[in-house]
């Protein structure tokens, strides 16, 4: 799969994603459009490849920390018990980490395995993920900042 097939790829090229609240010369951190969970994260490498063993030395010495910054803003700004993070590449073959918050009134059926089953639609109004998006970025920078 080249960049031009990718999703992943065309999106972290987007100047006009808005979704994005964290980016560096490794890494893309942006807001989630699959589902209604405010918060819900996916941490995505700027460059092509299809899991953490294909990754250069410089992504896999950053991964940590953007991994560990991106779960504080989360917690900083979704009043959330855990941060489930799971990744697959079976429907895009580009390394994507999923980081999806879970509030004290998420459905039981959908904790822990079931996160699986989560359902994609109806998705999370673009004003309440604006919002989101903005306070995250916010978070991001002060949590990095300490780091």
């Amino acid at each position: 799969m080249n960049r031009d097939d990718c999703v992943i790829c065309r999106r972290g090229m987007d100047p006009n994603n808005w979704r994005i609240v964290f980016s560096d010369e490794n890494w893309i951190v942006a807001h989630s459009d699959e589902t209604n969970i405010a918060g819900y994260l996916v941490i995505e490498p700027r460059r092509h490849f299809l899991d953490m063993s294909e990754a250069t030395v410089g992504e896999a010495q950053s991964y940590g920390q953007i991994l560990s910054c991106s779960m504080k803003a989360i917690r900083d700004v979704v009043d959330c018990q855990r941060i489930y993070t799971f990744s697959l590449g079976e429907s895009c073959p580009h390394y994507h980490l999923h980081l999806i918050p879970r509030k004290a009134d998420f459905p039981r059926a959908y904790r822990a395995r079931g996160i699986m089953q989560y359902p994609l639609s109806p998705v999370l109004d673009e004003s309440i993920t604006s919002v989101t998006c903005q306070r995250l970025r916010r978070a991001f920078s002060r949590v990095q900042a300490l780091t």
